[in-house]
């Protein structure tokens, strides 16, 4: 009597951790909200009009989120994202999507988002909305900032964020998180197992 409780004890704690699992892998297919930091689907404002992820099925999406006064480390992240690009061969190109999302909407419109990412590498699209839209998709993706007032500056304040660009595969799935400061080679390498 005694070893079949022990026995039905573990039997229940394998079927719960298993089936907490398979939730939890389902939940990261699904891109769902539900799951920090899991991705998926979101639609936010470009300099053209309403972009979603989903227009991108078929291609594989490189996304970054930070804001165009950032001064060092959105530069250096799109400047990375852009040179794997460039080293990519041409028909491969054509096949990534570089999306950057502005988490200060208070300053970055569309219009000036899409002119700013344009400068970095031609077909990446700038996007931002409201700030409940922009905060939606942070938290589907498990980005954190926050706004840091500055003294006596013009500027008025800056954005602590983090700083990871975001690769989705052709199914507009997240596989990969890179940080900000990895080679351009390594990124291209990345990409090019996504494209395969």
């Amino acid at each position: 009597m005694k070893n079949r409780k022990i026995l039905l004890f573990w039997a229940v704690v394998v079927v719960f951790f298993g089936g907490l699992l398979l939730a939890q892998q389902y939940l990261k297919r699904q891109g769902s909200d539900l799951l920090p930091g899991a991705g998926g689907d979101f639609t936010l404002q470009s300099d053209h009009g309403p972009v979603s992820l989903r227009d991108f099925r078929g291609k594989v999406v490189a996304l970054y989120f930070g804001y165009m006064s950032c001064p060092d480390i959105c530069p250096t992240s799109l400047w990375n994202l852009s040179q794997a690009m460039k080293d990519l061969p041409p028909e491969q190109a054509e096949q990534v999507q570089g999306i950057f999302i502005s988490v200060d909407p208070e300053r970055d419109s569309p219009k000036a988002m899409g002119m700013f990412v344009k400068g970095f590498y031609p077909t990446f699209i700038g996007l931002t909305d409201d700030k409940a839209k922009v905060d939606k998709v942070v938290r589907q993706y498990g980005v954190v900032y926050q706004k840091v007032p500055l003294k006596d500056s013009a500027m008025g304040y800056v954005v602590d964020h983090s700083s990871v660009i975001y690769l989705i595969d052709r199914d507009g799935l997240l596989q990969k998180r890179i940080p900000h400061d990895t080679d351009p080679d390594i990124i291209r390498q990345a990409l090019q197992e996504l494209l395969e």
